[in-house]
This record gives C-alpha cells, structure tokens and sequence, in this order.
C-alpha cells in the first residue's frame, strides 16, 4: 500500500469516527442522553465523593483522574468533563476498532461496523462515559497485538498496552488477562514450539499483576470492596477455587501428552456442519438464546423496568440483538467454508477461533459465578468484550444473506436491528421507560 492510499484511508477512517463521535454528541445535546440513570451518573457522583475526601473504590483509577483533572483545569462540572471524555472516547474507539479490523483482515470494515450496529451491546458501552468504554478498546488491541507477537507479525504495542489497561479498568485487566493465556494455552494444545515470545508474554502480564499487591495502591479500596461486599459469598467457596485452577492445569498437560488438533478434524468438523447445516444452526441459536434467557432470570426486577412488563416491547428492542445472533450463526459456516478454502488468513482465522472460544468459556464461567456475586450481570459485561471479535463472524453471515435474499430488503432490515437497538440504549421517555 503506498503512502498516498494510506493517507486516504485514514482519512476515510478519521470520517467513520467523525460521525458517530457527532451521533453521540447530538444524543448529548438534543436527546439528554443519558436519559435514565446509568454507570455514567454513578461516575460523576463518585468523582464529586473523592473531591469531598472519601476513600471511594474505585475500578477505573486512570479514568476518574482524567475527569478530575480535566474538571480542574478547565473549570468544567463533573459532568461536562465525563460527557467531552465520552465524546471524544468514541471518536478514538472507532479509530482503534477500524485499525484492528485492517489488521485482522477477515471482514470488510463497514460490513462488521454495520454488524456491530445492529447490537445494543455494542451501544450502550461505546455510549457511555466510564472505564469500561476505554477498557474495551485496550482488550481488543491488546488481544490482536498479542497474537502478533506470537507469531513473529509484530505486536510490540502489547507491552505498552499491558501497563495501562493495568491502572485504567480492573475488569478489562482481567478479560485481558484471561484471553492471553488462552492464546498461549491454544499454541500449547496445538504442539507448536512455546518460545521465549511466550514466556515474555505471560512475564509482563504476571508482572502487570503488581498493581493489586502494591501497598495504598490504586486498587486497594476496590479490592476491600470486592471482598468483603461483591464477592462475600464466592470468598467463602476459597478451597474450590485454589483446587480448580490445579485441576485445569493437570487437564491441560494430560490433554497436550494424549491429544493435539490433526487438520484432518477441522476438515471433518466442515463436513459435518455443511452436511446439518438446519440442525446444528438451529442448535447453535438455542444455546445463545438459552444462555442469554439464563442470564435474563438472573437480572434484578429492576432491569425489566423500561419495557413496563411487555414482552411484545421487550422483544421489539431486542430486535437488533437478535438479528445480530442469527447472522452471527450463519456466518459460523461462512467462517469454516473459508477457511478450509484457504479464503481468509488462517493465523488470523485461528486467532478468531481461539478468541470466541475464550469469551464463550468466560461467559459461562460468569453465568456461573452470578449465582454467588452480589451483581448478576457479569455475563453481560463480558459480551460487551466480545462483540467486537463476534461481529467478525456476524459480517460474514450479512455477507452471505446478501448474496441470496434482495439487497434492498437485507440493508432495510438492518436499519430496523440498527434503529430498535440505539433506541434501546437511549431509552426515549414516550417509548422506554427507565
């Protein structure tokens, strides 16, 4: 690619984030978003505690400071400061989200964005102003800069990234942390030579750990919190979880003696979905639909409180979501076709897989642990990570569904996901309550 066409490329990616930075700010200015009350008002009455000298947890020191400081040195109220952090949040987040699917090069990037619309998990934390919204972005690029690494492609932005998402978000740390040794584990199950790339990988993300041990550090009144309020009853299962870990561990080295992937499953894994396409995409959208019904029983009442007990309302913003899975489904066999055909990169391929199968196995493990947590909507949270590495495989589904059904029925379609899911989020008085 010459300097000419990469400078018209950024451009053309400066303008994709122009517009939904200028779509958040008139949500902003014209629509009061947010409407109801969210993370992004609890954020600007913690800012206002810490002024007033309480030792407040906090799980985004890195965030609450910019505010703060921004506050201060401009004079502005909390809540201005986090709405121009916000704005501006989105107008980077797009920038990054359009140079992690350039790297990847699996899907077109308007075809993912386009994907990513359709979902209001995708939304609602692009939307707000809080840790999580710059958390997301570092996961995501710390991921691909990660498997960069790996395989020799580049990727020396990870360890600059490792150190700030540490002091930015405590939750993106840990997702963060989790998908990277799943990457490492993946090349481990697979026999390929663990190298000192590795092993300096996993060095810097163990050490990126000492921000939670360091004395009156960053973290110290959010980890008091964590244990004594959030996690009181998941401390008191402390025996199975140092047992747990020791049995993954022991699984693992029995797994990678007895067992590696041999190519001639994954052409048999092709056949077999190609063969029950009907049966297994339906058995596929069952277990997402299952998962997310679980997880739904698992909210608080309040969380039903916008659709004011209508299921025929909560079912019409949840269009968007819907689509999006249905897409994401038959884009699975897109996904497979191409890569047995040698279509799409198949490091980059492999990356995909190992990375959907990391967020599917946190997901389950946060279902899991809902029972035990004071919150409920961990899984939630962790989709909110994922989607963005899903809406790859969602692309590819919109691709194929244009190929066969009426081009302006499909792109009418989505506009309706689209719609129903910002309203979702924005939540507008004579349609949502909060």
């Amino acid at each position: 690619m010459t300097g000419r066409s990469q400078f018209a490329e950024l451009l053309r990616w400066m303008a994709v984030a122009l517009v939904f930075a200028l779509l958040a700010w008139v949500l902003r200015s014209s629509g009061s978003y947010p409407i109801c009350h969210n993370d992004e008002v609890n954020w600007i009455s913690i800012a206002h505690q810490l002024d007033a000298g309480v030792h407040w947890p906090v799980s985004g020191p890195a965030f609450i400071h910019t505010v703060r400081t921004l506050s201060e040195q401009l004079q502005f109220s909390h809540a201005h400061s986090i709405s121009v952090v916000g704005v501006g949040g989105v107008f980077v987040s797009m920038l990054l989200l359009l140079w992690g699917y350039r790297k990847l090069a699996l899907a077109g990037s308007g075809v993912i964005l386009a994907g990513l619309a359709l979902s209001s998990y995708f939304w609602a934390p692009l939307m707000e102003s809080r840790p999580q919204q710059w958390g997301q972005m570092l996961v995501f690029l710390g991921v691909i800069c990660a498997w960069l690494w790996l395989h020799r492609q580049g990727g020396w932005a990870f360890f600059l990234i490792v150190p700030c998402i540490a002091v930015t978000h405590i939750l993106s740390h840990a997702i963060l942390v989790f998908v990277c040794g799943i990457l490492v584990i993946a090349d481990f199950l697979e026999k390929r030579p663990l190298t000192w790339r590795h092993f300096s990988l996993l060095l810097v993300v163990v050490a990126s750990m000492g921000v939670y041990i360091w004395p009156h550090g960053p973290y110290a009144a959010m980890l008091a919190d964590l244990e004594h309020v959030q996690m009181k009853r998941l401390v008191r299962a402390g025996p199975y979880l140092v047992v747990l870990p020791l049995f993954t561990g022991m699984a693992l080295m029995w797994v990678q003696r007895r067992w590696h992937w041999r190519p001639s499953w994954s052409e048999a894994v092709a056949a077999s979905l190609e063969r029950r396409r009907t049966a297994t995409g339906l058995g596929l959208l069952c277990l997402v639909f299952t998962a997310l019904a679980i997880q739904a029983y698992l909210l608080p009442a309040q969380a039903w409180l916008p659709y004011g007990g209508s299921m025929l309302r909560f079912l019409a913003f949840q269009l968007g979501n819907v689509m999006f899975a249905v897409f994401f489904v038959v884009g699975i066999y897109g996904l497979v076709e191409g890569l047995r055909t040698q279509h799409f990169d198949p490091v980059m391929g492999r990356l995909l897989i190992w990375v959907l199968i990391a967020f599917t196995t946190l997901a389950l493990l946060s279902i899991a642990a809902s029972w035990w947590l004071l919150d409920t909507n961990w899984f939630l949270r962790v989709l909110n990570y994922g989607i963005f590495f899903a809406a790859i495989v969602t692309a590819v589904g919109i691709s194929s569904a244009t190929k066969t059904w009426p081009r302006a029925a499909t792109y009418a379609l989505l506009g309706v996901g689209m719609v129903a899911s910002i309203l979702a989020v924005v939540r507008p008085p004579q349609l949502l309550g909060c």
